[in-house]
């Protein structure tokens, strides 16, 4: 029985991921994962997921919002048809696969065949060179050029503007792919790219990444010849077949000519100094469907998608770098207290929990998951004695500690980023209450921002579920009731309410790793 995973709900809602029997596959938000989720509630490693004899066993990678099958968090589990697996906001049903349409396949199989050498058109192409405008044509045709090159200008434009507006890998596949079919006129279209390493090793190794195909076309499989795609790594050379019934390439790959595919285009996805996969596209209608002007706009869709490519690749690898110095910084902060090991990363979960919970936007949960984990840098300047003092802080003591967002704030000014500047005010008023009676500033209510209270509530709420040095940790239900308690007076009682429903659903409490017994001492 083949299986697969399908969305619901969302803007992927629909989308399928084909699985093989004992194949494992990782599942996370990092480029290198088999199933890409653009979730920031999900883990760049997230979990990973096996199927075997009509189950999928699910192994949770240590993420931060946990792994949950049918609303249980889970380390391991075996999931059957029917049961679902839910990733951050992404929900994914196991289901047995069943034919339809190839929307946007994560993964497909290459059809082999064999090497043979028959094609009509193979060139170099220039891409800032366009050789059938350049050439007079007979009068007879002016018309007809004009009408392609005007056809060909506003593709290139159009092709330039919605690349640079994709804002992550896979909606730049989609962007391409979409593109190629519109101004090729094609019934197909797929995007391939190098292995790992096999760009290095000069070897034409590649996977299918993404897939499109007309509306209304039915699709039990997505083949493409190997050999020519392989042709196309390795020589740069875009390649034009009329009839790929008729071209040796193709015959011994059954498929084509069980799908009828008539006329092929390839060109390389290149940048100046590299080609990193290949554009496909196909039709079934006529021999001759594409002519050379068709193969150089694909070559030029080509070279503006590889480019944009490489800078995605480049803007992830920064992206990567900055998150992982901030949990760097974040993990060094916590170790100066040996009770509140990965705090920071609790906090961070928490708040982007809350953030969804009231409706705020990617990009303030993004804000506030960053100001999580960095909400205590200011802790840096406070004495480990007073950190991990066992018992209440003297006034002089508390007045010391009550300086760290002050001076988390004023230390990570000094970064150059946009970022960063931006999620400095919940990192200064994390601890401002809602009547005014917090620090540093003494805000209260709505001038307090919102960032902020809802980080002030994530760091209340995992440091009495959490052992410190002056209490052992309290269970949720018992944090819940303090919150409560402290709605109107220490918190927005709006946030309040949308934490305890949080709690009531099962989607608040995070794994705690366990920590020794202390004596339970009222915190200061």
């Amino acid at each position: 029985m083949d299986l697969e995973f399908v969305v619901r709900g969302g803007p992927l809602d629909g989308r399928a991921f084909a699985l093989a029997e004992g194949q494992p596959l990782t599942v996370g938000r990092a480029l290198q994962c088999d199933i890409q989720l653009d979730d920031e509630g999900v883990s760049r490693r997230h979990c990973t997921v096996t199927p075997r004899d009509g189950e999928v066993s699910v192994r949770d990678l240590d993420s931060v919002n946990g792994t949950f099958v049918n609303d249980a968090q889970v380390t391991t589990a075996m999931l059957k048809p029917g049961d679902r697996l839910r990733l951050g906001r992404t929900l994914l049903e196991l289901r047995e696969a069943l034919p339809r349409a190839v929307a946007a396949p994560p993964m497909l199989a290459l059809t082999a065949e064999t090497t043979a050498t028959r094609t009509i058109v193979r060139k170099q192409i220039d891409p800032g060179r366009l050789d059938w405008l350049v050439t007079t044509p007979p009068r007879a045709e002016e018309a007809a050029l004009l009408r392609r090159a005007e056809r060909h200008l506003a593709a290139v434009h159009e092709v330039s503007d919605l690349l640079s507006r994709a804002r992550d890998v896979p909606s730049l596949f989609a962007t391409i792919l979409d593109t190629v079919l519109k101004v090729t006129d094609a019934d197909r279209a797929a995007l391939m790219l190098r292995r790992e390493g096999a760009a290095e090793a000069g070897r034409g190794d590649v996977a299918l990444a993404a897939a499109r195909v007309r509306r209304g076309r039915e699709e039990p499989e997505f083949a493409v010849s190997r050999t020519v795609v392989r042709d196309v790594l390795e020589s740069g050379i875009s390649t034009l077949s009329h009839d790929a019934l008729a071209d040796a390439r193709y015959q011994a790959g059954e498929s084509i000519v069980l799908q009828g595919i008539r006329s092929v285009m390839c060109a390389p996805l290149r940048t100046t100094d590299a080609i990193l996969g290949a554009l496909y596209a196909d039709s079934r209608s006529a021999t001759g469907k594409f002519g050379e002007a068709d193969l150089e706009l694909l070559a030029a869709v080509g070279n503006q998608a590889g480019i944009a490519l490489h800078r995605a690749r480049l803007l992830a690898d920064l992206e990567r770098l900055f998150l992982d110095t901030i949990r760097a910084i974040a993990a060094t902060i916590d170790a100066k207290d040996g009770y509140t090991h990965r705090h920071s990363e609790r906090v961070a979960a928490l708040a982007v929990r809350i953030a969804r919970a009231i409706g705020l936007s990617d990009d303030e949960q993004r804000m506030v998951e960053l100001a999580g984990l960095l909400h205590d840098v200011g802790k840096i300047g406070v004495p480990e004695s007073i950190l991990n003092k066992p018992g209440r802080l003297d006034t002089g003591e508390l007045t010391d500690m009550q300086k760290h967002p002050v001076i988390g704030a004023r230390i990570l000014s000094h970064i150059q980023n946009p970022q960063i500047a931006a999620l400095l005010p919940a990192v200064e008023h994390h601890h401002e209450k809602w009547d005014g009676t917090g620090y540093p500033d003494g805000l209260k209510g709505e001038a307090i921002p919102i960032l902020a209270r809802v980080l002030g509530m994530a760091d209340f709420l995992d440091a009495l579920t959490s052992a410190r040095s002056y209490r052992s940790a309290l269970h949720m239900d018992e944090a819940i009731r303090m919150l409560r308690d402290a709605a109107g007076t220490h918190f927005d009682h709006t946030l309040v309410e949308a934490v305890v429903r949080l709690h009531e659903r099962g989607e608040l409490a995070l794994p705690k790793e366990p920590g020794p017994a202390l004596p339970s001492i009222a915190p200061a």
